[in-house]
């Protein structure tokens, strides 16, 4: 064989094997090879997944509810006490409701753009608030970096570290102890600390 016809040889295989190959890649099992790996599931995205229809729909309705009342303007006493039903609501589903208060902590998904009100802060309080009993051990990094980001309002970040004691996160608790020069919330942290020893 010569050199040239072993080029034309070649030449007819390589575009019949890269067309198998890139068919491979677009099969489920291939496309599962492909992605492994590359892509990182998100943890609250994966809970939502499992919720029953009914259950998030009545999440849904007692958050909406919660971010009505705490845009009238209210204090943080009166919204707790004009919420208890919706409280309520939500404990007796928690893992229903935990994925749902997570978007409302971070400000996304059915709750992005609607952070624009004055008083959003203090729908994301309530649910800080309420992640604390939910018992959910990711919260604790939500919290943590509520509590230990500068950006937040004093009262916000205080019932972060409130919430992480009510969850008993030593850990996170002792690491922002140590990161934070807040007063408030390292007073507030020490306390918590002290109430877990």
């Amino acid at each position: 064989m010569t050199e040239n016809q072993i080029y034309r040889i070649i030449a007819r295989f390589v575009p019949v094997l890269l067309f198998f190959i890139l068919m491979a890649g677009c099969s489920v099992p291939g496309k599962k090879l492909i992605l492994r790996g590359s892509v990182i599931p998100d943890y609250w995205s994966e809970k939502k997944h499992k919720i029953p229809p009914h259950k998030k729909r009545g999440v849904i309705d007692a958050l909406e509810k919660v971010r009505q009342k705490s845009a009238s303007g209210g204090s943080l006493e009166s919204l707790g006490i004009s919420t208890l039903k919706e409280a309520v609501v939500l404990l007796e589903e928690p893992k229903a409701a935990a994925p749902f208060i997570a978007d409302a902590i971070a400000c996304k998904n059915l709750w992005n753009g609607r952070n624009g009100g004055a008083y959003y802060w203090k729908f994301r309080y309530w649910c800080v608030d309420m992640a604390g009993y939910l018992n959910d051990e990711k919260f604790a990094e939500m919290l943590f970096l509520i509590a230990s980001g500068n950006g937040e309002k004093d009262k916000l970040r205080v019932r972060a570290v409130k919430s992480l004691r009510e969850m008993k996160a030593r850990s996170s608790l002792k690491k922002l102890f140590l990161k934070t020069d807040n007063p408030a919330v390292r007073e507030e942290t020490a306390k918590a600390l002290l109430y877990l020893d």
